[in-house]
């Protein structure tokens, strides 16, 4: 009786092992069909052109706000620069979404 419970429990056991190592490629493999196009977690080149635009949009208002903190630029200039700025960026965004518009209108 006795035999016949270890070998049933290492039965038992090797299959449990089989499952789990199935179970851990089964995973991985799905990982690597869900991985982001690009570095920054974006799946599309849409995407990805927004979040580099608003990344270089932040990165100029910082150094605009850092020339006006340390006196290099008046109010004056610091308005009117944040206004070209503004619009530079709302030019690219508007520009990536018509791009955007345009693809979906001719693949559906």
């Amino acid at each position: 009786m006795g035999k016949r419970k270890k070998i049933v429990a290492m039965a038992l056991a090797g299959m449990m092992s089989f499952g789990i190592a199935g179970t851990a490629m089964h995973v991985s493999t799905a990982e690597a069909a869900i991985k982001p196009a690009y570095e920054d977690g974006t799946h599309n080149q849409y995407s990805h052109r927004l979040k580099e635009e608003d990344r270089v949009h932040t990165q100029n208002v910082r150094a605009l706000k850092y020339q006006k903190k340390k006196g290099e630029i008046s109010e004056k200039e610091f308005n009117k620069e944040m206004k070209r700025e503004q619009k530079r960026h709302d030019r690219v965004v508007k520009e990536v979404k018509g791009d955007y518009e345009k693809h979906e209108r001719r693949h559906h």
